[in-house]
């Protein structure tokens, strides 16, 4: 009684066969790596950094255009002031005047010796 080579097939072949489908449905059941690829990574930070970049330069524009039109025409700030500065200067001056003609003596209008 003794093993041949078919006998040793007969029971080998199916081990074999069992342990690769254990093998893959384990691997086909794995929970799979859910983080990101290199190129995906990449492709993000590149996005972020094109974005940013983007925003910097809206700024800068933003910001020279403000420079740009301060300098070219007062603000609506400062034609208030100026407006309030005109106008203040005018009330002082008003009511500088009324105080000094309340200030002069009252003149009085002699009366007449007749006694009329």
């Amino acid at each position: 009684m003794g093993f041949t080579i078919g006998d040793v097939l007969l029971v080998a072949m199916p081990v074999v066969i069992l342990v690769a489908v254990i093998w893959a449905l384990t691997a086909a059941f794995k929970p799979r790596n859910s983080g990101l690829s290199d190129a995906e990574r990449y492709q993000r930070e590149l996005a972020a950094r094109s974005a940013a970049h983007q925003a910097a330069q809206v700024q800068a524009a933003t910001a020279a255009r403000a420079r740009i039109d301060a300098s070219t025409r007062p603000s609506q700030n400062a034609q208030q002031q100026s407006q309030q500065d005109s106008q203040s200067r005018a009330a002082l001056r008003a009511q500088a005047g009324l105080a000094r003609e309340s200030a002069r003596p009252a003149t009085t209008v002699p009366s007449s010796p007749t006694g009329s």
